[in-house]
């Protein structure tokens, strides 16, 4: 017969007080979990899970704020999440006793530098030049815990389950939770909170697991008492650190952004920056200008008035983003206009347009104009739908260096473009720059080029941007149909044919169009932000 320590030992060699590794004064767990206990275990899982989950989104979206390239920093951050999660896995082996004290001590670990782990990044990248370095560290530290986690509470719970239940049930729950956080980061945590916050929070919550946790257990662990205030300590630490989120944004982001910080919002879809210095208002979306008071009538002239004053009739017009209300400005300066639509995806640009006081004087309070409806929807979506044709369409997007973005520049979806436009109609669409992002600009001249008879590059020099490039394209050729507005200040009758003349030594290039299965404008982007990095 086996005594109760050899039944409940016995089915694992590593933890038999025979056992020669093994302390027999401290062997984990001598008392096999309850159902209860296996129930509050499985809770902490089921939390600890999602924590992790959102550990991995806000590093990702924080890297492609700062730096862009979504695509890239959300793979390259998942691969090491998940190859130090399998370091820390590899690593649980070596804990064989005290298996609920080295959960404990993992998860206050876990709960500091998740914590801190946005405000570190943050501050690395505005002060330093060593983020991959740093958020490779924080990485590997956060990732090595949380696989330790797991296997260790594993452990535990199937000393009463077995392996083959124990580990299903650590399974299962750890997936449920993973879903959990997947739709809480992206619709709660970040719109509502932004990432300092976020990772405040969770942070707080992996403190608070080991904490619900050292007091159930408090009658089996050795010093309960200790890990107690450690854990209390740091709760109040993260809490502390929290009441001054504001001072932290404030200070990181004057470090971030050349001038004075007047609004500042992390909305659903994007942060959204405002700076003023002197007569110099600037917008930012995750880091990106979009345009700049002094010179931004540069960048919008061409933008409207070259397909305006070409297109054949002149009453209905789409524009696709422009959600600062600055292109329905030049729009409205036609009086033959009748309707503007406006499909811009976060209203909370939109808002900015119409409510900002010094951005609304900038768009002549256009946003408010009755001729002008404002959808806040995806344009993909959107432009599925059936409606009424326009003369002109402005895609007055981003830069193409998401997925999001860069499916807007396909040939799918120029051909929903196409068939919105009315005979004789003109769309054109902002192309980057022709000096910087030179294969990217002619991916989308032959993109156009499959869809529409005529295409036809236009530039500007910006000086905020440099030299600027759109693609106007029509199923009719060209034809000045009305002469440009008096109001304007940068093309005018006498002079706007020189936007349509290339540069001597930007001479047309022919690359292969993007389309949606292969997305081939990200690469040429990123290729061109990259020479630009590299100072080539």
């Amino acid at each position: 017969m086996l005594s109760l320590a050899e039944k409940k030992t016995g089915d694992n060699p590593e933890t038999a007080p025979d056992s020669p590794d093994i302390d027999k004064t401290a062997i984990h767990e001598e008392i096999a979990p309850t159902l209860a206990d296996q129930r509050l275990l499985l809770f902490s899982i089921f939390i600890i899970a999602g924590c992790s989950l959102i550990y991995e989104l806000l590093i990702s979206s924080l890297s492609t704020y700062l730096l862009g390239s979504g695509v890239v920093h959300y793979s390259v951050t998942i691969g090491l999440f998940l190859f130090f999660m399998g370091a820390g896995a590899w690593l649980a082996q070596y804990r064989r006793v005290k298996l609920l004290e080295g959960f404990i001590q993992i998860e206050i670990a876990l709960g500091l530098i998740g914590g801190l782990s946005a405000v570190i990044l943050y501050a690395v990248y505005a002060w330093s030049q060593y983020y991959y370095p740093a958020m490779l560290i924080v990485i590997a530290m956060i990732s090595i815990l949380i696989g330790m986690e797991i296997p260790l509470l594993t452990r535990v719970i199937e000393q009463s389950r077995g392996i083959r239940q124990g580990l299903s049930d650590v399974l299962a729950t750890d997936y449920v939770g993973a879903l959990l956080a997947s739709l809480l980061f992206p619709f709660v945590l970040l719109p509502y909170l932004g990432h300092l916050l976020t990772a405040f929070a969770i942070g707080a919550v992996n403190l608070l697991v080991a904490l619900l946790v050292v007091w159930h257990f408090r009658k089996r662990l050795k010093q309960p008492i200790k890990l107690l205030s450690i854990a209390v300590m740091a709760v109040a630490s993260l809490i502390a650190a929290s009441q001054f989120t504001g001072t932290f944004t404030s200070i990181l982001e004057r470090s971030l952004y050349q001038d004075p910080v007047v609004y500042s919002l992390q909305s659903k879809y994007q942060k959204i920056v405002v700076t003023e210095r002197g007569r110099d208002l600037r917008l930012f979306l995750n880091g990106s200008l979009q345009f700049s008071s002094i010179d931004e009538y540069r960048y919008h002239e061409p933008l409207v008035h070259l397909p305006a004053t070409h297109s054949r009739e002149l009453e209905r017009v789409l524009i696709i983003g422009g959600g600062d209300g600055l292109a329905a400005r030049e729009v409205l300066r036609y009086p033959s206009i009748k309707q503007i639509v406006m499909v811009d995806l976060d209203p909370e640009v939109t808002h900015l347009g119409r409510d900002l006081d010094k951005l609304r004087k900038m768009n002549e309070q256009s946003l408010h104009d009755p001729r002008v409806t404002v959808f806040n929807d995806d344009a993909w979506r959107w432009m599925e739908q059936d409606g009424d044709l326009f003369n002109i369409i402005i895609i007055d997007l981003p830069d193409p260096d998401t997925a999001d973005i860069a499916r807007l520049y396909t040939t799918e979806f120029y051909r929903k473009v196409a068939r919105r436009l009315s005979v004789g109609g003109v769309m054109i669409t902002q192309a980057s720059s022709p000096w910087l992002q030179r294969n990217a600009f002619w991916s989308i001249s032959s993109t156009l080029n499959t869809v529409f008879e005529s295409t036809q590059a236009v530039y500007s020099n910006i000086p905020s941007f440099g030299p600027w490039g759109y693609i106007m394209a029509s199923n009719t050729p060209f034809k000045q149909q009305r002469e440009f507005p008096d109001t304007t200040r940068y093309v005018k009758e006498s002079n706007w044919q020189f936007t349509l003349q290339h540069p001597n030594d930007l001479p047309p290039l022919t690359l292969p169009a993007n389309k949606l299965q292969t997305l081939v404008l990200m690469q040429f982007y990123a290729e061109g932000y990259q020479a630009l990095q590299n100072g080539k």
